[in-house]
Parts: structure tokens; C-alpha cells; sequence
């Protein structure tokens, strides 16, 4: 029981230390090179496709405004490979208002799931 807790404790304080070194970008420039790489398929297609290509979202190729059904569908949608605050969909994601995606009924995105888009976005985008 104790080690379970230890352990919840250590991840608790990664996750706010990995927190508080990503939002403190706004003033430092973020080294992304020293981070874990994050990788399409495996951390944020699915991440794409359980809360934003889903029927009624983003989810045909048909959709009006932006298909999010695929990798060149997410780059067509304004990501720029390298600067996260200039992508568009960093920023919609962190966006307040009635802009917020994902519109209700879904749920929002965690900050785990955002960070790692951050992340992501910032270490070029790659389709890995």
C-alpha cells in the first residue's frame, strides 16, 4: 500500500513538474530535443481519433470546415511543425469560450493530452 502511494506521489509530481516547465514556455524557450519523443501513432492519433474524428466532429473526410481522419488531414488543419502557439490547433485547444474543441457533449481534452500535442508539435510533427 505504501509503494502504491510512493508511486502516485512520483507521477502526481512528474506530471506538475512537466507542467510547470511547458507552461513556463510562455517566458523560456522550450528545448524539446531533452523530452521524450512523442510519437503519432502511438500517443496522439489516438488521441485525435477518441475525442475530435468521432461522427458528427471532425471524423468524415466530408466535413465542411476540417477532417481530422488523418495525419495529412491534421497537417492540412494548421499545425506548424516546430511552434506550437502558432499552430492553430495547439491554440484551439487552448482556447476558452465557445471556441473550446471538443464542443460538448465530449469532453475536453486532459492536460496530459494537451501537453503531449504541445510536445508533439513541437518536435516537428513528424507522422512516426
Amino acid at each position: 500500500m505504501k509503494l502504491l502511494f510512493c508511486s502516485k506521489t512520483v507521477n502526481t509530481l512528474s506530471i506538475f513538474v512537466t507542467s510547470t516547465f511547458l507552461l513556463s514556455s510562455c517566458k523560456h524557450k522550450t528545448n524539446f530535443n531533452e523530452l521524450s519523443e512523442v510519437r503519432y501513432s502511438k500517443d496522439i492519433a489516438p488521441i485525435i481519433s477518441s475525442n475530435c474524428s468521432a461522427a458528427g466532429c471532425h471524423g468524415t473526410i466530408e466535413y465542411e470546415k476540417l477532417s481530422l481522419v488523418t495525419y495529412e488531414d491534421l497537417m492540412k488543419g494548421g499545425v506548424s511543425a516546430g511552434s506550437p502557439e502558432k499552430s492553430k490547433l495547439y491554440r484551439t485547444l487552448t482556447s476558452y469560450g465557445d471556441d473550446i474543441m471538443p464542443k460538448k457533449p465530449f469532453n475536453e481534452l486532459t492536460e496530459r493530452q494537451i501537453q503531449l500535442i504541445y510536445v508533439w508539435i513541437g518536435q516537428g510533427a513528424k507522422n512516426n
